[in-house]
């Protein structure tokens, strides 16, 4: 796998696929002729899908172009920046919005026959750059760290703590760089002295404000959170989908034994998403963007530091790919099974020792890796 050179570009904005990664995400090789003689009937149900779909797509092709405007009025206007970045985040929860309600109207028309659609459901994390400009939408526990170089007297109050993170990780770590001569020390004092902090917000039960909102919207269930998740079933306050658990009649289209006791109307869950702006340093060095799975197993410090010594160890080698790695060889320390043993686990039934872990890893110097499994 090669990499591009770096240029001296800030922040090179053509993402390019990895051949690491497959992001879970298949292209359909059929396709449909409006004239082909054995084009099936599609159906009055599935023929207004179609006519849907092509109206969003024209939709979304507008609300591109508007917001690539406002972008770049941003480069143009100072005085206009607060209001402009505002316009931004607001069309990013509107385009959340907007997708939310086109999958629950195409999921309506099938849902009688597949009724599995009404329990289908996902966390978000959207990142827009523009210049140095960054804005972050998420819903749900996915998260945004960025690795940021500490000031002097942060570090202070700080070191002990990135101390035990490097110590940690070199006790754990699948690479212990036993090729370098003086071993992991050496080069733990060529790192920077990076903090992390996360710029997204947890919607899960793990946090009280999200218990008491819940709680608070319906005082009439006294099963609102149950065994620490939502009515029972999901460890998250927020996500796209997941219809169950926002009108009774998605939960009423389930089969008996999946519904909920839906008591009332209102929600239990939303898709209001958590939305940031922020404008780079030249102390911000990279950026995490990650699935919950990586945080089953490492903290916010912790992921920074293992990023920030294989980058420094591994100049050509892949961060993201390194990390999910490092996933998979804690999930199987914990489960006390060897790392290949928990390779042959079949991958449904690898759920029980962790969750799905997709990784990007944006260096502001100029590369890209991602990663999943």
């Amino acid at each position: 796998m090669t990499k591009e050179p770096h240029h001296g570009t800030r922040i090179p904005f053509q993402f390019r696929h990895r051949q690491k990664l497959v992001l879970c995400q298949k292209k359909s090789k059929e396709v449909r002729k409006r004239n082909d003689p054995e084009k099936e009937d599609l159906g009055p149900a599935k023929k207004k899908c179609e006519e849907k779909q092509k109206r969003w797509k024209y939709e979304w092709a507008r609300e591109r172009l508007e917001l690539d405007r406002t972008l770049n009025k941003l480069s143009r206007s100072s005085s206009e920046c607060t209001d402009n970045h505002l316009k931004v985040l607001k069309a990013l929860s509107q385009a959340l919005k907007k997708t939310e309600d086109a999958f629950l109207q195409a999921a309506d028309t099938i849902v009688s026959e597949n009724p599995e659609l009404a329990l289908m459901g996902s966390c978000v994390l959207v990142m827009l750059m523009k210049g140095e400009d960054v804005y972050l939408l998420n819903v749900g526990d996915s998260r945004a760290v960025l690795a940021q170089k500490a000031e002097a007297d942060v570090w202070g109050s700080l070191g002990k703590d990135k101390q035990k993170s490097l110590e940690r990780i070199n006790e754990e770590t699948l690479h212990d760089f036993e090729n370098h001569d003086d071993g992991y020390g050496h080069h733990a004092n060529a790192l920077e002295k990076l903090v992390a902090l996360q710029l997204t917000k947890d919607h899960s039960t793990t946090e009280e404000e999200e218990i008491w909102r819940i709680r608070n919207e319906h005082p009439e269930d006294a099963s609102a959170i149950a065994n620490d998740r939502v009515k029972g079933s999901l460890k998250v306050t927020r996500a796209f989908g997941a219809g169950f658990l926002k009108q009774p009649k998605w939960n009423n289209a389930l089969l008996e034994m999946f519904r909920i006791d839906y008591i009332g109307t209102s929600p239990y869950i939303t898709c209001s998403p958590f939305l940031y702006h922020m404008r780079l340093s030249p102390r911000d060095k990279f950026l995490i963007l990650s699935s919950d799975g990586l945080y089953q197993y490492f903290t916010n410090e912790e992921a920074v530091a293992m990023v920030e010594s294989f980058i420094v160890n591994n100049p050509e080698g892949d961060p993201a790919q390194h990390l999910v790695e490092e996933v998979l060889f804690r999930a199987a320390k914990y489960a006390g099974m060897d790392f290949y043993e928990l390779l042959e686990i079949p991958q449904g039934d690898r759920r029980r020792y962790h969750d799905d872990v997709s990784i990007i890893v944006i260096s502001f110097e100029g590369r890209i890796w991602r990663s999943c499994v």
